[in-house]
């Protein structure tokens, strides 16, 4: 008998277990059916939020979004959690005490719409704020800086986002500078809905700082490092920061020795308050050679080749040589980098270069020798020393000559921008002085070049670009200086609607080029409907001239089109050229960074 009961009961285990899991079974078809049906809603409501506007509605309609695909027969049965979205979306903003009422459409009429009323009654202000930070972070400002930026304090709404936001800007600050140990000590918001008050209590702990602990590389690296060691600010015991170890990758990489840089803290190492940096160096190759062809209507068809040497050495000299071709300029040119404190901001150059012009009324043979100290590790301002050797052999008109001038030189330039090659803003101003004397020189001159570039966006899609220029050449030879000193009007950088250097003052009926330049241009920037592309509208205007005075202008508005690639903006623009003695239009073609 026992054994009989044993089966029977086995049987029984049998039987149940079949029927439990035909009940899954038929739940998870239900719920499969459900799905189905939901996305194959043909009546979906839409929600018509009323009472409210601004933030609160955005909040609110937001919220709303995430719900499931409504039948508008269903509307009804999804009241509560229409009521439920709606509520929380409106205390995420401290209005806790809303009056809610929701109109559901006919099944039978013609709307779709469920009709959300909302008063949102009074708002919460916090009543009693005490946002306190410990441990060593407590003396860094940045702390004090997010709270009082976040709003949250006395009197102030209620605002659970803002709240939030708050917290992570805190623990983000603190990892940045070092405070690995950062954590939260209390965090709440107590709320008393009655009173519409709030009290919120916030203490965190920094903990201490940590510093950067023992550099970790492999010989090759270590080895490679050398030519850029100064670079290297990241020595052990000094406080950690991301904003340094970031600044040291990017001044790794301008340097140009390296095809790549890989730095980081590897925090998961740290020990005794210390964080280890691991490095990896890759060099670029010995020889770097690169080739290139462009158009523009300045010059034509030109082409480039390069050969670069980007590390000698351990000093961290390198090495760079182009040559460029065109129809009217042929030029080459060797420089060698030898870098003093810092390879990026503080180095010495030399350059020679040969160039043959011959244009218009210039054919020129140049012969250019220079050395150069570039200082930009102090101040805003990049400062170029040079002093320079040129030998010109020149005919300009029926005017030949030689020339052989040693000039001291000094170019002050200045950059900043948005960044990219479709800057939103920035600008770059730049100082050329250079000049002659009798004493060891064929002529005695002053030549000085002021330049401005600004760019600024009135909107996300539309630029406004301005360009000034201004130049001028004094002393007793200022008349005598060779062509390629000279100043002349013309082009696509200058006043378009006239040809590349064609405007100047003449002697016989032939370009001899002024003692003096002023241009100007304003260019309007919008959005035309084409996918990375923008019209443009602009107007240029300047002059090469002998004499201060009342001069006519060159004027040369026009119409543009550019289009945005990720190398820069190919540009077509026509332009009428207007002067005292002619006009005409003028089809201009460029390509590369607008700024």
């Amino acid at each position: 008998m026992l054994k009989i009961s044993v089966f029977f009961q086995l049987l029984l285990r049998i039987f149940a277990s079949f029927a439990l899991l035909s009940f899954i079974g038929g739940c998870a078809s239900e719920q499969e059916l459900i799905k189905g049906k939901a996305n194959s809603v043909t009546d979906e409501v839409s929600y018509e939020v009323n009472g409210i506007h601004g933030q609160l509605l955005e909040n609110v309609e937001k919220a709303l979004s995430s719900l499931p695909a409504v039948s508008k027969k269903n509307a009804f049965i999804f009241s509560r959690e229409i009521r439920d979205k709606t509520k929380k979306a409106l205390r995420a903003l401290g209005y806790y005490r809303p009056k809610i009422e929701i109109i559901a459409p006919d099944p039978k009429g013609a709307l779709n719409t469920v009709e959300i009323n909302v008063d949102s009654g009074k708002a919460t202000f916090i009543r009693n704020c005490e946002v306190e930070i410990l441990g060593e972070g407590a003396k860094y400002e940045i702390f004090s800086t997010l709270v009082k930026k976040s709003g949250i304090e006395p009197y102030k709404r209620l605002d659970h986002g803002s709240y939030e936001s708050l917290k992570n800007d805190l623990k983000n600050a603190a990892l940045e500078l070092g405070f690995f140990d950062y954590k939260l000590i209390v965090s709440q918001i107590v709320v008393f809905s009655d009173e519409d008050k709030a009290d919120i209590a916030l203490i965190a702990d920094t903990g201490k700082r940590y510093v950067f602990g023992k550099l970790k590389s492999d010989a090759e690296t270590l080895e490679l490092l050398k030519p850029a060691r100064k670079l290297f600010k990241l020595q052990e015991g000094v406080p950690f920061s991301s904003e340094a170890l970031k600044k040291f990758q990017t001044d790794m990489s301008r340097t140009g020795y390296y095809s790549s840089v890989d730095v980081r803290a590897a925090v998961e190492k740290r020990d005794k308050h210390k964080v280890p940096l691991e490095l990896h160096l890759e060099r670029k190759k010995n020889n770097q050679m690169r080739t290139g062809i462009g158009f523009s209507s300045d010059e034509d068809l030109r082409i480039m080749l390069a050969w670069d040497k980007p590390l000698l050495n351990e000093e961290g000299h390198s090495f760079s040589s182009y040559a460029r071709l065109s129809k009217i300029r042929q030029n080459a040119e060797i420089v060698y980098k030898i870098p003093r404190k810092d390879p990026n901001l503080d180095y010495y150059y030399l350059r020679a270069a040969q160039i043959h012009t011959d244009f218009n009324d210039t054919k020129s043979d140049l012969s250019h020798l220079s050395m150069h100290y570039v200082a930009d590790i102090t101040g805003k301002w990049r400062r170029d020393y040079s002093l320079c050797g040129e030998y010109e052999d020149y005919t300009q008109g029926r005017e030949k000559g030689f020339a052989f001038d040693v000039m001291p030189g000094l170019l002050l330039s200045r950059r900043e921008t948005s960044g990219g090659t479709d800057p939103e803003y920035g600008y770059d101003i730049s100082g050329d002085f250079t000049g002659g004397s009798s004493l060891w020189s064929d002529y005695n001159f002053f030549r000085a070049v002021l330049s401005f570039r600004g760019i600024v966006s009135p909107s996300e899609d539309t630029r406004l670009l301005l360009r000034l220029t201004g130049g001028a050449i004094v002393g007793s030879d200022a008349y005598k200086v060779p062509p390629s000193l000279r100043f002349f009007a013309g082009g696509d950088r200058s006043v378009r609607g006239f040809s590349y250097m064609s405007q100047s003052p003449k002697q016989d009926g032939f370009l001899k080029g002024g003692r003096y330049l002023a241009t100007g241009t304003a260019e309007l920037q919008f959005p035309i409907g084409i996918s990375s592309s923008r019209g443009a509208v602009f107007l240029d205007a300047g002059k090469a001239f002998d004499t201060v005075g009342k001069q006519s202008m060159l004027w040369g508005p026009g119409i543009g089109y550019r289009y945005l690639s990720r190398y820069g903006a190919a540009s077509v623009d026509l332009a009428v050229g207007v002067s005292d003695t002619d006009h005409g239009f003028k089809l201009h073609f460029s390509f590369g960074p607008e700024f």
